[in-house]
């Protein structure tokens, strides 16, 4: 079984070049639990899955990580690439 890591990386790496931008826009826009900070807009123009793969890890570890990823792809209308994520336990 992959790990959330691995999860959030397959998850983002099945969006399209517009659906990824999409994804960078509203991971900016999605409500955070308190005591967590965005990640500056700045530092997601030019990353790829990998790098937002890490940066997700980095700021919001593998549990809120895989879960921020998931509400934002089920905001983008994604629900079964959510489903599949969320899956991953």
């Amino acid at each position: 079984m992959a790990n959330k890591r691995d999860a959030i990386l397959e998850a983002l790496e099945n969006l399209t070049k517009e659906e990824f931008k999409k994804f960078k826009l509203k991971l900016g826009l999605v409500p955070l639990r308190q005591g967590f900070r965005r990640i500056p807009r700045g530092t997601l123009e030019l990353v790829d899955a990998i790098d937002l793969t890490d940066r997700l890890v980095a700021f919001y570890c593998e549990d809120y990580g895989a879960e921020l990823t998931a509400t934002v792809l089920q905001d983008m209308g994604m629900q079964e690439l959510a489903a599949q994520l969320r899956a991953v336990a």
